[in-house]
């Protein structure tokens, strides 16, 4: 009987706090902004950098008196992306002098002359060449430049000249090829769910704190192992507000439906908030100030995010990083998200393995929430006169 009162009791403070938690929520939603906004301005941001493909724009002086210029001209301006369909580069046919003012004002990537023996030669059996001028400030986009004018030539001698020896061999070490925009925005999806449940936490205990109410919690009688599970729940509900308004975000500016993974989401969100929120907690009942908590906190989640391969793969790191990479559970969490949206293998080679990943995840889970269940059980609880 007293056990079965004492069950009870258990489960109504929890109760009660949950509904006092998410009142407090609804009366201030500023505790679902760091969820909703800061992620939104990182995607955002991420999309007009990397999710907005652009055809580079060459200015084009075909001075080929014979018809292997143009085509040679119409083979490479007719290559496009795998992943978009759009060409790579777009022509400006212009004269010498205007390709070279287009270019001194940075109007075009960069200027593509033909010269006007390009047909004779390649007809004589001599090799041909063309002059190609670009920029390289930004090697990205100079690799690139490279790149897409070898795709073009390659195309041309397949078409026009099938007696030159040229092979290429292509070996993908993956599956598929995926939009570089796509990863990371299913990556801001997992920082707005973490970011949100941890604001949460902070904002509504720095809310009691301001008004003085957390002085209650000394007075109870019972455990507030309950007040805490509910703190960790309410938290974890907020966090899910803002990972869904960020999906959604993600399906207009990418088309990727997370929707279709949720169930193997789920159950990897879940154990790396209460990995996350344990650490604010911890942060927040040690920092009294709510401005120092809440920058430590959200500056270590953005910080575990980048490190856990958010912008580029984990196998792209070595040494230290490397290290630190495969140590932070979030790194985990990631890999499995992402298979789970793009249905392909993103363990690495067996780095990020799905086994090791729940281990690394329920480890950090149990230890954070552990020590922050002491510290929240010593800083309100009764004291000892």
């Amino acid at each position: 009987m007293l056990v079965e009162k004492r069950k009870g009791g258990i489960m109504n403070l929890f109760v009660q706090e949950l509904k006092k938690l998410i009142a407090l929520t609804k009366a201030d939603p500023k505790s679902l902004a760091a969820g909703i906004i800061a992620p939104t301005v990182i995607l955002i941001i991420f999309a007009l950098t990397f999710g907005n493909f652009v055809s580079l724009k060459l200015a084009v002086v075909n001075g080929d008196v014979g018809t292997l210029g143009a085509a040679f001209e119409e083979t490479v301006f007719s290559q496009t992306s795998p992943l978009s369909g759009e060409p790579y580069f777009e022509a400006i046919e212009v004269n010498d002098d205007e390709a070279r003012k287009l270019y001194e004002q940075g109007r075009v990537n960069g200027i593509l002359t033909i010269p006007d023996d390009f047909s004779k030669s390649l007809e004589s059996g001599e090799p041909a060449q063309v002059l190609y001028v670009f920029d390289n400030y930004n090697t990205d986009m100079a690799k690139n430049l490279r790149l897409y004018l070898d795709e073009g030539i390659f195309a041309f001698y397949q078409e026009h000249m099938p007696k030159m020896e040229i092979e290429v061999q292509r070996e993908y070490a993956v599956g598929a090829q995926l939009d570089w925009f796509a990863i990371i925005a299913i990556g801001v999806f997992m920082l707005a769910f973490l970011m949100g449940s941890m604001f949460n936490f902070l904002y509504l205990l720095n809310k009691e704190r301001v008004h003085a109410t957390l002085s209650e919690y000394r007075l109870a009688p019972a455990s507030l192992l309950p007040t805490f599970v509910a703190r960790v729940v309410v938290a974890l509900l907020a966090g899910a507000v803002g990972a869904a308004v960020n999906a959604l975000l993600v399906w207009l500016l990418t088309g990727v439906n997370l929707a279709c993974g949720i169930l193997a989401i789920l159950p990897v969100l879940l154990v790396l908030g209460v990995a996350f929120v344990s650490f604010a907690a911890i942060v927040s009942l040690t920092v009294r100030k709510f401005s120092g908590a809440a920058m430590l906190s959200m500056v270590t989640a953005v910080v575990a995010w980048f490190l856990s391969g958010a912008t580029t793969s984990v196998k792209y790191a070595t040494g230290a990083l490397l290290d630190v990479a495969l140590a932070l559970p979030s790194s985990y969490g990631l890999s499995q998200i992402r298979s789970a949206v793009f249905g392909v293998d993103q363990s690495v080679g067996g780095l990020l393995a799905t086994d090791k990943g729940w281990i690394v995840m329920g480890i950090y889970a149990l230890v954070f929430a552990a020590i922050a269940w002491i510290v929240y059980r010593k800083q309100l609880g009764a004291r000892k006169q």
